[in-house]
């Protein structure tokens, strides 16, 4: 085996990208909840911009490593170290047969993400190595790793890889930027107006599923719900309570909670970044607009 669990962290669980393609058979994309980080990482190594990673949320654990490697470590700042020597973010090092690596507690944002050359080897389940906890499918068994679980990677001869990538992405999180929703004229004009007006807190009953927020109530003209109907990433669903809620990578793909609107595609990978007690608020764009950022953001890999 190449990595023991001398130590889980709070979550660590195997995601690449997604398993794109397959919501209207009810099954979610998953995959990693900030994907740049993880892109990142990968584009450090060389690997393909999809291979499998291991997302690790507000804190990490001891692993022991069995086989030499390149890695690299990406996303919100987890103070980390090998052997007890601090390694830096954003930059690839080196690991060695028998070496301890430490990944402590958030300093930030709510996850980072160990890449290794070549990926993990895991089983690909309907075209993703990702895992989805509520279905225990995909990643190593379809769950996060415990003490003792021992996950595979592919052989490096550690050769000489790039040291540093120009890529500087929008991550403040104070501002999520949003288009109209489906439904965003069935509700209130005072509660559209403080919908972008005031602050929301995510609440600690959120997870990879949807991210529950709470702040003003955001009230329909009339309480009822809608016609279930399909449920994109992103979408943010007002139940009765007036509490919203953001789908997100693990959401059902149906829901019957009308929506006042979408987190626009450049900005989810900073809904993956917030953790409970974070503050922060919407910003109207245009759907221009959206696409626009979209695209130069891509253009960035």
């Amino acid at each position: 085996m190449s990595l023991s669990v001398i130590k889980a962290g709070f979550q660590d669980i195997v995601q690449d990208l997604g398993r794109v393609g397959y919501t209207h058979l009810g099954i979610s994309p998953t995959g990693a909840a900030d994907s740049m980080s993880l892109r990142m990482g990968n584009l450090l190594l060389g690997n393909d911009l999809n291979n499998a990673g291991l997302e690790i949320t507000l804190f990490g654990g001891t692993y022991h490593f069995n086989k030499n490697t390149n890695a690299a470590l990406c996303g919100s700042l987890f103070p980390s170290t090998i052997d007890g020597i601090k390694i830096k973010f954003f930059k690839t090092f080196k690991i060695t047969k028998g070496q301890i690596l430490y990944i402590g507690p958030t300093s930030d944002g709510a996850r980072c993400y160990l890449t290794v050359e070549n990926g993990f080897e895991v089983p690909t389940v309907l075209d993703s190595q990702s895992t989805h906890l509520m279905a225990k499918t995909g990643g190593f068994s379809g769950r996060a790793l415990i003490k003792n679980d021992e996950l595979n990677f592919s052989d490096s001869l550690l050769p000489e890889i790039p040291k540093k990538i120009n890529i500087k992405l929008d991550d403040n999180r104070s501002v999520l930027r949003v288009t109209k929703g489906l439904q965003f004229k069935l509700f209130k004009s005072s509660s559209r107006d403080m919908f972008f007006r005031e602050l929301f807190t995510v609440s600690h009953s959120s997870n990879r599923m949807g991210l529950r927020i709470n702040g003003p109530k955001i009230i329909q003209k009339v309480s009822e719900d809608i016609i279930t109907e399909g449920l994109p990433l992103g979408a943010i669903q007002v139940p009765i309570s007036g509490d919203p809620i953001i789908s997100f990578v693990d959401h059902q793909t149906t829901g019957g909670y009308p929506k006042i609107a979408n987190v626009i595609a450049a900005d989810l990978h900073k809904v993956g970044q917030l953790k409970p007690g974070d503050k922060f608020m919407f910003k109207l764009v245009s759907l221009d607009e959206a696409e626009k950022l979209y695209f130069e953001q891509e253009s960035l890999f």
